[in-house]
Protein backbone atom coordinates (compact mmCIF):
# COMPACT_ATOMS: atom_id res chain seq x y z
CA UNK A 1 0.00 0.00 0.00
CA UNK A 2 1.03 3.30 -0.99
CA UNK A 3 -1.34 5.47 1.24
CA UNK A 4 -0.17 8.92 0.34
CA UNK A 5 0.55 8.01 -3.62
CA UNK A 6 -3.12 6.39 -3.70
CA UNK A 7 -4.56 10.03 -1.80
CA UNK A 8 -2.88 12.00 -4.75
CA UNK A 9 -4.67 9.73 -6.94
CA UNK A 10 -7.91 10.42 -5.82
CA UNK A 11 -7.04 14.12 -5.38
CA UNK A 12 -5.80 14.24 -9.37
CA UNK A 13 -9.34 12.35 -10.30
CA UNK A 14 -11.27 14.93 -8.53
CA UNK A 15 -12.60 12.39 -6.02
CA UNK A 16 -11.38 13.20 -2.77
CA UNK A 17 -12.40 10.87 0.48
CA UNK A 18 -14.96 12.71 2.19
CA UNK A 19 -14.95 12.54 5.92
CA UNK A 20 -17.50 13.65 8.07
CA UNK A 21 -15.52 14.92 11.79
CA UNK A 22 -17.70 14.92 14.72
CA UNK A 23 -16.26 16.85 17.41
CA UNK A 24 -13.68 19.80 17.85
CA UNK A 25 -12.22 19.66 20.78
CA UNK A 26 -8.29 19.64 21.21
CA UNK A 27 -7.76 16.68 19.37
CA UNK A 28 -10.75 17.16 16.82
CA UNK A 29 -9.80 20.70 15.85
CA UNK A 30 -6.47 19.45 15.36
CA UNK A 31 -7.74 16.60 12.79
CA UNK A 32 -9.49 18.88 11.33
CA UNK A 33 -6.33 21.05 10.41
CA UNK A 34 -4.25 18.25 9.64
CA UNK A 35 -7.42 17.04 6.86
CA UNK A 36 -7.79 20.61 5.36
CA UNK A 37 -4.15 20.55 4.41
CA UNK A 38 -4.53 16.92 3.33
CA UNK A 39 -4.44 15.73 -0.11
CA UNK A 40 -7.09 13.12 -1.30
CA UNK A 41 -9.21 13.52 1.94
CA UNK A 42 -11.26 16.18 2.81
CA UNK A 43 -13.48 17.06 5.65
CA UNK A 44 -16.63 18.10 4.11
CA UNK A 45 -18.81 18.19 6.75
CA UNK A 46 -17.62 19.38 11.03
CA UNK A 47 -20.47 18.38 13.78
CA UNK A 48 -19.97 19.83 16.79
CA UNK A 49 -22.33 21.10 19.40
CA UNK A 50 -20.97 24.63 19.83
CA UNK A 51 -20.48 25.83 16.24
CA UNK A 52 -17.91 28.39 17.22
CA UNK A 53 -15.49 26.06 17.72
CA UNK A 54 -15.30 24.32 14.36
CA UNK A 55 -15.41 27.96 12.72
CA UNK A 56 -12.61 28.85 14.83
CA UNK A 57 -10.73 25.80 13.72
CA UNK A 58 -11.54 26.41 10.23
CA UNK A 59 -10.15 29.97 10.10
CA UNK A 60 -6.70 28.85 11.99
CA UNK A 61 -6.37 26.03 9.44
CA UNK A 62 -6.67 29.17 6.77
CA UNK A 63 -10.38 28.59 5.18
CA UNK A 64 -12.12 31.07 4.22
CA UNK A 65 -15.70 32.13 5.54
CA UNK A 66 -16.50 32.27 1.86
CA UNK A 67 -15.77 28.65 1.70
CA UNK A 68 -17.86 27.78 4.74
CA UNK A 69 -21.45 27.05 5.26
CA UNK A 70 -23.22 26.43 8.07
CA UNK A 71 -26.35 24.85 8.34
CA UNK A 72 -28.10 22.20 9.84
CA UNK A 73 -30.97 20.94 6.58
CA UNK A 74 -30.01 17.86 4.16
CA UNK A 75 -30.85 19.59 1.18
CA UNK A 76 -28.75 22.99 1.86
CA UNK A 77 -26.14 20.78 3.26
CA UNK A 78 -25.63 18.59 -0.09
CA UNK A 79 -25.58 21.60 -2.22
CA UNK A 80 -22.98 22.89 -0.15
CA UNK A 81 -21.03 19.75 -0.33
CA UNK A 82 -21.46 19.20 -4.23
CA UNK A 83 -20.07 22.92 -4.55
CA UNK A 84 -17.24 22.01 -2.68
CA UNK A 85 -18.30 24.07 0.08
CA UNK A 86 -16.84 23.38 3.96
CA UNK A 87 -20.30 22.42 5.78
CA UNK A 88 -20.63 23.35 9.69
CA UNK A 89 -23.55 21.86 11.55
CA UNK A 90 -24.77 21.74 15.36
CA UNK A 91 -26.63 19.03 14.65
CA UNK A 92 -24.69 15.45 15.02
CA UNK A 93 -27.12 13.33 13.14
CA UNK A 94 -26.89 15.50 9.84
CA UNK A 95 -23.79 13.92 8.56
CA UNK A 96 -25.10 10.44 8.61
CA UNK A 97 -27.52 11.52 6.10
CA UNK A 98 -25.44 12.88 3.67
CA UNK A 99 -24.44 10.83 0.32
CA UNK A 100 -20.87 10.28 -0.22
CA UNK A 101 -19.87 10.14 3.49
CA UNK A 102 -16.90 7.44 3.16
CA UNK A 103 -15.98 8.03 7.04
CA UNK A 104 -17.10 9.46 9.88
CA UNK A 105 -14.14 10.46 12.77
CA UNK A 106 -15.37 11.03 15.76
CA UNK A 107 -12.99 12.86 18.72
CA UNK A 108 -15.41 13.46 21.17
CA UNK A 109 -14.62 11.79 23.97
CA UNK A 110 -18.29 11.83 24.90
CA UNK A 111 -19.14 7.60 25.72
CA UNK A 112 -23.27 8.75 24.49
CA UNK A 113 -22.23 10.68 21.54
CA UNK A 114 -19.04 8.67 20.75
CA UNK A 115 -21.60 5.30 20.75
CA UNK A 116 -24.56 6.62 18.80
CA UNK A 117 -22.04 8.43 16.52
CA UNK A 118 -20.99 4.81 16.08
CA UNK A 119 -23.84 2.90 15.94
CA UNK A 120 -25.50 5.48 13.22
CA UNK A 121 -22.55 5.62 10.90
CA UNK A 122 -22.65 1.92 10.80
CA UNK A 123 -26.34 1.63 10.30
CA UNK A 124 -25.44 3.97 7.23
CA UNK A 125 -23.14 2.47 5.41
CA UNK A 126 -20.24 4.47 6.46
CA UNK A 127 -16.80 3.59 7.83
CA UNK A 128 -15.91 4.67 11.61
CA UNK A 129 -12.78 5.98 12.97
CA UNK A 130 -12.69 6.93 16.32
CA UNK A 131 -10.28 8.46 19.09
CA UNK A 132 -12.92 7.53 22.13
CA UNK A 133 -10.88 4.70 24.05
CA UNK A 134 -13.64 4.37 26.76
CA UNK A 135 -16.23 3.59 24.22
CA UNK A 136 -14.15 0.91 22.27
CA UNK A 137 -13.17 -0.32 25.97
CA UNK A 138 -16.41 -0.69 27.04
CA UNK A 139 -18.22 -1.60 23.96
CA UNK A 140 -15.79 -2.41 20.88
CA UNK A 141 -16.83 -5.99 20.61
CA UNK A 142 -20.47 -5.54 19.76
CA UNK A 143 -19.76 -2.60 17.62
CA UNK A 144 -16.83 -4.36 15.25
CA UNK A 145 -19.72 -6.76 15.55
CA UNK A 146 -21.92 -4.59 13.83
CA UNK A 147 -19.71 -3.42 11.64
CA UNK A 148 -18.57 -6.47 10.43
CA UNK A 149 -22.67 -7.23 9.60
CA UNK A 150 -22.50 -3.74 7.78
CA UNK A 151 -19.54 -4.31 5.61
CA UNK A 152 -17.56 -1.23 7.33
CA UNK A 153 -14.80 -1.09 9.25
CA UNK A 154 -14.40 0.18 12.73
CA UNK A 155 -11.79 1.23 14.31
CA UNK A 156 -9.58 3.06 16.86
CA UNK A 157 -7.94 6.04 15.12
CA UNK A 158 -3.88 6.15 14.91
CA UNK A 159 -1.84 8.54 16.58
CA UNK A 160 -2.68 7.52 20.00
CA UNK A 161 -1.07 5.03 22.19
CA UNK A 162 -2.64 1.81 20.96
CA UNK A 163 -2.30 2.42 16.98
CA UNK A 164 1.19 3.49 17.47
CA UNK A 165 1.83 0.04 19.61
CA UNK A 166 -0.50 -1.84 17.52
CA UNK A 167 2.07 -0.65 14.07
CA UNK A 168 5.23 -1.39 16.26
CA UNK A 169 3.27 -5.09 16.86
CA UNK A 170 2.75 -5.78 13.40
CA UNK A 171 6.19 -4.47 12.14
CA UNK A 172 8.30 -6.93 14.43
CA UNK A 173 5.86 -9.62 13.68
CA UNK A 174 6.27 -8.97 9.73
CA UNK A 175 9.84 -8.96 10.43
CA UNK A 176 10.31 -12.30 11.68
CA UNK A 177 9.86 -11.75 15.34
CA UNK A 178 7.15 -12.86 18.21
CA UNK A 179 5.92 -9.87 20.22
CA UNK A 180 5.60 -10.97 23.52
CA UNK A 181 5.06 -7.56 25.18
CA UNK A 182 3.02 -4.34 24.44
CA UNK A 183 4.04 -1.57 26.12
CA UNK A 184 3.16 2.09 27.20
CA UNK A 185 5.53 4.50 29.03
CA UNK A 186 4.12 6.49 32.03
CA UNK A 187 6.06 9.56 33.20
CA UNK A 188 3.90 9.41 36.85
CA UNK A 189 1.34 7.45 38.47
CA UNK A 190 -1.42 9.44 40.53
CA UNK A 191 -4.00 7.23 41.84
CA UNK A 192 -6.17 9.22 43.36
CA UNK A 193 -5.94 12.04 41.19
CA UNK A 194 -9.69 14.14 40.95
CA UNK A 195 -10.50 17.06 38.95
CA UNK A 196 -9.67 19.45 41.56
CA UNK A 197 -6.01 17.90 42.01
CA UNK A 198 -5.36 18.70 37.91
CA UNK A 199 -7.43 22.08 37.69
CA UNK A 200 -3.97 24.41 37.41
CA UNK A 201 -3.32 21.46 34.76
CA UNK A 202 -6.63 21.52 32.87
CA UNK A 203 -6.42 25.60 33.07
CA UNK A 204 -2.99 25.58 31.82
CA UNK A 205 -3.38 22.77 28.66
CA UNK A 206 -6.82 24.02 28.40
CA UNK A 207 -8.01 20.50 28.31
CA UNK A 208 -11.30 19.27 30.28
CA UNK A 209 -11.00 18.24 34.02
CA UNK A 210 -12.20 14.97 33.64
CA UNK A 211 -9.64 13.89 30.44
CA UNK A 212 -6.49 14.87 32.57
CA UNK A 213 -7.62 13.46 35.95
CA UNK A 214 -8.28 9.94 34.00
CA UNK A 215 -4.82 10.71 31.79
CA UNK A 216 -3.74 10.72 35.73
CA UNK A 217 -4.68 7.78 37.53
CA UNK A 218 -4.53 5.47 35.04
CA UNK A 219 -7.87 4.70 33.80
CA UNK A 220 -6.75 6.20 29.88
CA UNK A 221 -3.68 4.17 30.45
CA UNK A 222 -5.91 0.59 31.12
CA UNK A 223 -8.54 1.74 28.73
CA UNK A 224 -5.92 2.26 25.72
CA UNK A 225 -4.13 -1.01 26.65
CA UNK A 226 -7.58 -2.96 26.84
CA UNK A 227 -8.05 -1.70 23.34
CA UNK A 228 -4.39 -3.14 22.39
CA UNK A 229 -4.94 -6.47 24.45
CA UNK A 230 -8.30 -6.95 22.75
CA UNK A 231 -7.22 -6.62 19.25
CA UNK A 232 -4.13 -8.66 19.64
CA UNK A 233 -5.28 -11.68 22.60
CA UNK A 234 -3.55 -10.30 25.25
CA UNK A 235 -3.61 -9.89 28.99
CA UNK A 236 -2.05 -8.30 31.88
CA UNK A 237 0.10 -10.38 33.65
CA UNK A 238 -1.35 -8.97 36.68
CA UNK A 239 -4.70 -7.02 37.16
CA UNK A 240 -3.99 -3.13 36.80
CA UNK A 241 -0.27 -4.55 34.91
CA UNK A 242 2.80 -4.33 37.01
CA UNK A 243 4.15 -0.74 35.95
CA UNK A 244 8.20 -1.46 36.25
CA UNK A 245 9.76 1.57 37.29
CA UNK A 246 13.00 1.94 34.48
CA UNK A 247 14.90 3.95 32.31
CA UNK A 248 14.99 3.27 28.55
CA UNK A 249 18.30 1.88 28.61
CA UNK A 250 17.46 -0.24 31.46
CA UNK A 251 14.16 -1.23 30.12
CA UNK A 252 15.04 -4.99 28.99
CA UNK A 253 16.83 -5.77 32.15
CA UNK A 254 14.27 -4.35 34.17
CA UNK A 255 11.43 -6.46 32.36
CA UNK A 256 13.23 -9.39 32.41
CA UNK A 257 13.86 -9.25 36.30
CA UNK A 258 10.44 -8.75 37.09
CA UNK A 259 9.35 -12.16 35.01
CA UNK A 260 7.35 -10.33 32.54
CA UNK A 261 8.88 -12.10 29.64
CA UNK A 262 8.28 -15.26 30.01
CA UNK A 263 3.95 -14.77 29.70
CA UNK A 264 3.04 -15.14 26.11
CA UNK A 265 1.41 -12.05 24.92
CA UNK A 266 1.00 -9.40 27.51
CA UNK A 267 0.41 -5.24 27.77
CA UNK A 268 2.01 -3.69 30.32
CA UNK A 269 3.51 0.18 31.10
CA UNK A 270 6.69 1.86 32.69
CA UNK A 271 7.18 4.47 34.81
CA UNK A 272 10.09 6.98 34.18
CA UNK A 273 10.20 7.20 30.86
CA UNK A 274 7.67 10.06 30.32
CA UNK A 275 6.41 9.30 26.99
CA UNK A 276 6.94 6.89 24.24
CA UNK A 277 5.35 3.57 23.10
CA UNK A 278 7.49 -0.06 22.86
CA UNK A 279 7.13 -3.88 21.93
CA UNK A 280 9.20 -6.18 23.30
CA UNK A 281 9.52 -9.06 21.14
CA UNK A 282 11.40 -12.57 20.61
CA UNK A 283 13.62 -14.60 18.05
CA UNK A 284 16.21 -17.33 19.40
CA UNK A 285 17.80 -17.92 15.65
CA UNK A 286 21.75 -17.17 15.98
CA UNK A 287 21.82 -15.71 12.50
CA UNK A 288 19.30 -13.11 13.58
CA UNK A 289 20.88 -12.12 16.95
CA UNK A 290 24.23 -11.78 14.93
CA UNK A 291 22.78 -9.53 12.49
CA UNK A 292 20.56 -7.87 15.51
CA UNK A 293 24.01 -7.26 17.43
CA UNK A 294 25.49 -5.31 14.45
CA UNK A 295 22.54 -3.51 14.59
CA UNK A 296 22.79 -2.23 17.77
CA UNK A 297 19.49 -3.77 18.92
CA UNK A 298 21.08 -6.32 22.11
CA UNK A 299 22.43 -9.21 22.06
CA UNK A 300 18.57 -11.10 22.10
CA UNK A 301 17.22 -13.17 22.21
CA UNK A 302 14.40 -10.34 23.49
CA UNK A 303 14.58 -6.84 21.44
CA UNK A 304 13.25 -3.53 22.45
CA UNK A 305 11.16 -1.60 19.74
CA UNK A 306 10.77 1.86 21.15
CA UNK A 307 8.89 4.46 19.17
CA UNK A 308 9.93 7.98 20.73
CA UNK A 309 6.59 10.53 20.88
CA UNK A 310 2.72 10.13 20.76
CA UNK A 311 1.36 12.73 17.97
CA UNK A 312 -2.45 12.29 18.41
CA UNK A 313 -3.56 14.29 15.50
CA UNK A 314 -0.66 14.69 13.90
CA UNK A 315 -0.77 10.81 12.71
CA UNK A 316 -4.05 10.45 12.42
CA UNK A 317 -5.42 10.82 8.47
CA UNK A 318 -3.86 7.78 7.77
CA UNK A 319 -5.80 5.36 9.77
CA UNK A 320 -9.26 7.29 8.54
CA UNK A 321 -7.26 7.31 4.58
CA UNK A 322 -6.82 3.14 5.30
CA UNK A 323 -10.61 2.64 6.00
CA UNK A 324 -11.99 4.18 2.81
CA UNK A 325 -9.17 2.96 0.32
CA UNK A 326 -8.26 -0.40 1.98
CA UNK A 327 -11.07 -1.47 3.70
CA UNK A 328 -8.71 -1.89 6.73
CA UNK A 329 -8.84 -0.56 10.24
CA UNK A 330 -5.18 0.38 12.31
CA UNK A 331 -6.34 -1.31 15.43
CA UNK A 332 -10.03 -3.08 16.25
CA UNK A 333 -10.79 -5.98 18.38
CA UNK A 334 -10.66 -9.28 17.69
CA UNK A 335 -13.78 -10.84 16.24
CA UNK A 336 -13.13 -14.20 18.10
CA UNK A 337 -11.50 -13.25 21.42
CA UNK A 338 -12.39 -10.47 24.37
CA UNK A 339 -9.32 -10.80 26.42
CA UNK A 340 -9.73 -7.88 28.86
CA UNK A 341 -11.97 -5.68 30.59
CA UNK A 342 -11.47 -2.02 32.94
CA UNK A 343 -12.99 -2.51 35.67
CA UNK A 344 -14.03 0.45 38.48
CA UNK A 345 -11.46 0.50 41.90
CA UNK A 346 -12.97 2.87 44.78
CA UNK A 347 -10.04 5.67 44.86
CA UNK A 348 -11.99 6.43 48.44
CA UNK A 349 -14.23 4.73 50.83
CA UNK A 350 -17.59 4.88 49.35
CA UNK A 351 -20.84 4.85 51.01
CA UNK A 352 -24.33 2.85 50.46
CA UNK A 353 -26.48 5.29 48.11
CA UNK A 354 -23.77 7.28 46.19
CA UNK A 355 -24.23 7.57 42.49
CA UNK A 356 -20.90 7.02 40.89
CA UNK A 357 -19.26 9.69 38.84
CA UNK A 358 -17.53 7.64 36.69
CA UNK A 359 -14.21 8.19 34.07
CA UNK A 360 -12.06 10.50 35.45
CA UNK A 361 -13.83 12.05 38.33
CA UNK A 362 -13.88 11.86 42.23
CA UNK A 363 -14.84 8.40 42.97
CA UNK A 364 -13.15 5.56 40.54
CA UNK A 365 -10.25 4.96 38.85
CA UNK A 366 -10.02 1.97 35.73
CA UNK A 367 -7.73 -1.28 36.14
CA UNK A 368 -7.34 -3.18 33.63
CA UNK A 369 -8.40 -7.35 34.22
CA UNK A 370 -8.86 -10.16 32.23
CA UNK A 371 -11.77 -11.10 30.81
CA UNK A 372 -11.60 -14.59 33.24
CA UNK A 373 -11.13 -12.31 36.06
CA UNK A 374 -14.53 -10.19 35.38
CA UNK A 375 -16.53 -12.48 34.99
CA UNK A 376 -15.32 -14.73 38.01
CA UNK A 377 -15.65 -12.08 40.05
CA UNK A 378 -18.48 -10.45 38.55
CA UNK A 379 -16.54 -6.57 38.14
CA UNK A 380 -17.82 -3.82 36.86
CA UNK A 381 -16.64 -2.25 33.93
CA UNK A 382 -15.51 1.62 34.56
CA UNK A 383 -17.60 2.66 31.30
CA UNK A 384 -20.86 1.79 33.62
CA UNK A 385 -19.80 3.73 36.34
CA UNK A 386 -21.28 6.65 35.96
CA UNK A 387 -24.86 4.91 35.20
CA UNK A 388 -24.48 3.36 38.83
CA UNK A 389 -25.45 3.63 42.20
CA UNK A 390 -23.83 2.59 45.48
CA UNK A 391 -26.36 -0.58 47.17
CA UNK A 392 -23.27 -1.41 49.23
CA UNK A 393 -20.10 0.38 51.00
CA UNK A 394 -16.86 -0.24 49.08
CA UNK A 395 -13.69 0.80 50.57
CA UNK A 396 -10.98 2.71 49.14
CA UNK A 397 -8.83 0.32 46.45
CA UNK A 398 -11.37 -2.30 46.52
CA UNK A 399 -12.78 -2.88 42.91
CA UNK A 400 -16.52 -2.64 42.55
CA UNK A 401 -19.08 -5.04 41.73
CA UNK A 402 -22.01 -5.82 39.88
CA UNK A 403 -23.31 -7.08 43.34
CA UNK A 404 -22.30 -3.68 44.48
CA UNK A 405 -24.05 -1.55 42.53
CA UNK A 406 -27.97 -0.78 40.64
CA UNK A 407 -27.63 0.56 36.87
CA UNK A 408 -30.00 3.23 37.31
CA UNK A 409 -29.79 4.40 33.51
CA UNK A 410 -31.32 3.12 30.47
CA UNK A 411 -29.62 4.57 27.62
CA UNK A 412 -26.94 3.09 24.20
CA UNK A 413 -24.32 2.37 26.66
CA UNK A 414 -25.65 0.31 28.57
CA UNK A 415 -28.20 -1.64 25.95
CA UNK A 416 -25.18 -2.10 23.93
CA UNK A 417 -23.32 -3.47 26.61
CA UNK A 418 -26.42 -5.79 27.53
CA UNK A 419 -26.36 -7.18 23.80
CA UNK A 420 -22.89 -7.47 23.89
CA UNK A 421 -23.12 -9.74 26.91
CA UNK A 422 -25.90 -11.99 25.28
CA UNK A 423 -23.37 -12.10 22.57
CA UNK A 424 -20.65 -13.41 23.87
CA UNK A 425 -23.10 -16.14 25.56
CA UNK A 426 -24.01 -17.30 21.92
CA UNK A 427 -20.90 -18.82 21.18
CA UNK A 428 -18.00 -16.38 21.22
CA UNK A 429 -14.70 -17.49 22.80
CA UNK A 430 -14.55 -14.57 24.79
CA UNK A 431 -13.13 -16.34 27.99
CA UNK A 432 -10.42 -14.36 28.57
CA UNK A 433 -7.31 -16.16 27.91
CA UNK A 434 -4.88 -15.77 25.46
CA UNK A 435 -4.98 -16.87 21.70
CA UNK A 436 -2.59 -19.86 21.55
CA UNK A 437 -0.24 -18.26 19.27
CA UNK A 438 3.05 -18.01 20.82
Amino acid sequence: MHLFRDLALREKEGNPVKVAVIGAGFFGSGLIRQLVHSEGIHPVIIANRTIERVLEALQRSGVPSSKITVCSDVSPARRAIEQGQYVVTGDLNLPYQMDGIEVVAETTGDMIVGAASALKAIQSGKHFVAANPEVQATLGAILRFQADQAGVIYSDMDGDQPGYIQKLIEQTRGAGFLPIVGGNCKGVMKRYATPETQAAYCKENNIKPWIATAAADGTKLSMEMCILANANGFIPAVPGMTGVQTSLDNLLTDFERAGLLDKGGIVEYTLGIPVGTFVIAHNDDPWVASEMQYFKMGKGPHYLFFSPHVLCQYESVPSIAEAALYGSAVITPLAENQATEVIAYAKKDLDKDRRLDGIGGFDCYGQIVSRRDYLAQGLLPIGLAEFARLKNRVAKDAPIRFSDVDIEENNIITRLREEQEQLFKQGSDLSGSPLNTF
